[in-house]
C-alpha cells in the first residue's frame, strides 16, 4: 500500500493552502494591525484579544503612558448578577454587561501584544482629560444594567457586548471607531444612544 497516494497529496496540498490562507488572514495589518510603539507621549488605544483562533476578538481600550506601559484598561465584560464579579465567559442568561476599569495590566491578562490602533496621543493633561469621557460613560453604561448575551452573541437582533462596549466608550471619548479585527459583533452597537428609551 502506497502512502503517497494521488487522493493524499492532493488532501495535504488542501490542507496546506487553508493553514496558509488562515494565517494570512489573521496576521495582516490591514485587519490585524500592530499599533505603533508611541514614546515621550500618551496615548489612547484600541486593543484586541483575539479569539476563536484570531478570526474573532474581543476589544477594548488602553491608557498608556510616556514609556509606552498600560496604566489603565476598560473592558466590557460578563458580569455574575449574584456574586457582582466579572468572567472572561459569560454562559448564563442571568449575566449582566459591566464596564470594568483595571489599573494593572495584569488584572485581566498578562498577554498584551494584542493587535491594535492608536486613537490618541498627546500630553499627560490631554490624554488623560479625553481618557476622563471614558470613565463618564463607564458610569452610564454600567447604570443601564445591560444582560449579556450568552457566550457575547445574540442570534436574534443587536448584539450587546464587549465589542459595543469599546465602540461605545470610543464615541463618548470623540474619538474615530475604527474597526479592528475581522469578525467583531456588537461593534457599531452604541450602547448609550441605542438605549435612551429604556
Amino acid at each position: 500500500m502506497r502512502l503517497f497516494t494521488p487522493r493524499f497529496i492532493k488532501d495535504l496540498i488542501l490542507i496546506a493552502l487553508f493553514m496558509g490562507g488562515w494565517y494570512i488572514l489573521v496576521n495582516n495589518p490591514i485587519t490585524h494591525p500592530v499599533p505603533e510603539e508611541v514614546r515621550g507621549m500618551w496615548s489612547i488605544q484600541l486593543m484586541q484579544s483575539p479569539l476563536i483562533f484570531g478570526i474573532a476578538g474581543h476589544n477594548f481600550i488602553t491608557l498608556r503612558n510616556e514609556k509606552n506601559t498600560i496604566v489603565g484598561e476598560l473592558h466590557g465584560l460578563a458580569t455574575d448578577a449574584s456574586t457582582r464579579t466579572w468572567k472572561y465567559v459569560g454562559n448564563n442568561e442571568s449575566d449582566r454587561l459591566k464596564v470594568w476599569y483595571f489599573s494593572n495590566s495584569h488584572e485581566y491578562t498578562t498577554q498584551k501584544n494584542y493587535s491594535g490602533i492608536v486613537m490618541h496621543k498627546g500630553s499627560q493633561e490631554e490624554v488623560l482629560s479625553t481618557w476622563k469621557k471614558a470613565l463618564l460613560c463607564k458610569e452610564k453604561i454600567n447604570a443601564l444594567n445591560l444582560p449579556y448575551p450568552p457566550y457575547g452573541v445574540k442570534i436574534t437582533g443587536d448584539t450587546e457586548n464587549s465589542n459595543s462596549v469599546a465602540y461605545t466608550l470610543t464615541l463618548c471619548m470623540g474619538l474615530d471607531a475604527n474597526h479592528l479585527g475581522l469578525i467583531t459583533p456588537g461593534w457599531g452597537k452604541n450602547l448609550l444612544s441605542d438605549n435612551l428609551s429604556q
